[in-house]
């Protein structure tokens, strides 16, 4: 698969103009983006496959970090990777993780897509969905899964597919990132000593469920406070 590497000088001048004089890192590399999954010896286009590689199929509008413009910019969970639409060129590039875009806002839904280091598989973006000292983060992961051949004549086979799996939440403050599972014996002891008493009361006292993405909201609020 070749990769075309462009500098971020040269980008400067033809997108991020566009987003009212962004201030990047110039030594940064993008590199174009690929549409297509090498699967063994064959190559299969994304538009061959059901479903979508994208949290969004389109490019949204987003602000990049606290800026007050907008970019044109497609998240793939697939690839957990940033793209970003030349308007002039019609080329996709893929955004370089590193600190110099740590957030993208989309300007419709306000959702905030941040970079966030983990120590392990799950680094990379995140939604942000409660900010703050301790912050609720969401992964969202799509996966590939092949086609499978027809057994028979009478039966059809399975076409290759992109699947969105459940999401996976994260709590994040100064002491960590914690994974948050069913078990909340793990959360609780991740969590500083003089947050984990008040945090076992508050999930008893309103029978808040781990896996409920809304009752996530209101213990990182709570612990917040």
């Amino acid at each position: 698969m070749k990769k075309l590497i462009i500098t971020a000088s040269v980008f400067l001048s033809g997108i991020f103009l566009q987003a009212q004089q962004i201030d990047l890192a110039r030594n940064a590399q993008f590199t174009k983006s690929m549409d297509e999954i090498n699967n063994g010896p064959k190559k299969i286009k994304y538009s061959d496959i059901q479903g979508t590689p994208y949290y969004y199929p389109n490019f949204i509008p987003a602000k990049l970090g606290d800026t007050s413009g907008t970019i044109p910019i497609r998240y793939s969970p697939f690839l957990d990777s940033v793209e970003i639409l030349d308007n002039k060129t019609g080329n996709v590039y893929v955004i370089p993780e590193e600190e110099a875009y740590p957030k993208f806002t989309f300007e419709t839904t306000k959702e905030k897509l941040v970079l966030v280091n983990t120590n392990n598989e799950y680094s990379g973006y995140f939604f942000e969905v409660v900010g703050g000292k301790n912050r609720l983060l969401k992964k969202v992961i799509t996966k590939f899964k092949d086609e499978t051949p027809p057994p028979n004549t009478l039966v059809p086979g399975i076409p290759a597919k992109f699947e969105v799996q459940k999401p996976i939440y994260f709590i994040k403050s100064d002491e960590g990132v914690v994974k948050v599972s069913k078990k909340a014996d793990d959360l609780f002891n991740a969590l500083p000593a003089d947050k984990k008493d008040a945090a076992k009361d508050f999930v008893k006292s309103n029978k808040i469920k781990l896996n409920e993405e809304l009752d996530l909201v209101k213990l990182v609020t709570f612990l917040n406070k």
